[in-house]
């Protein structure tokens, strides 16, 4: 059994949680893992490198078509790397 200054440490950290992370905190009221953002991760870290390559590859071939491309895919990954510190 739990002293009443633990319980009153515990349901402090508990409040805390829910204002800064309800999602988390639903998640372990209710004993379901929260959602995994490893293959979101991955797959921007992917669509980073590939953009980094099409702008690279478009200065150093003389086709701006290319370049093009890579500055576009560029300006998106930046915007949601942005986007989702934001959240």
């Amino acid at each position: 059994m739990l002293s009443h200054h633990d319980r009153t440490e515990l349901e402090k950290i508990e409040r805390n949680l829910e204002v800064t992370d309800p999602d988390l905190a639903t998640a372990l009221r209710e004993g379901k893992r929260p959602k995994s953002r490893a293959l979101r991760s991955a797959l921007l870290i992917a669509v980073d490198v590939v953009a980094v390559t099409l702008l690279v590859l478009g200065l150093i071939l003389p086709d701006p078509g290319v370049t093009l491309c890579g500055i576009l895919a560029l300006t998106g990954t930046v915007w949601t790397h942005v986007a989702r510190h934001r959240v």
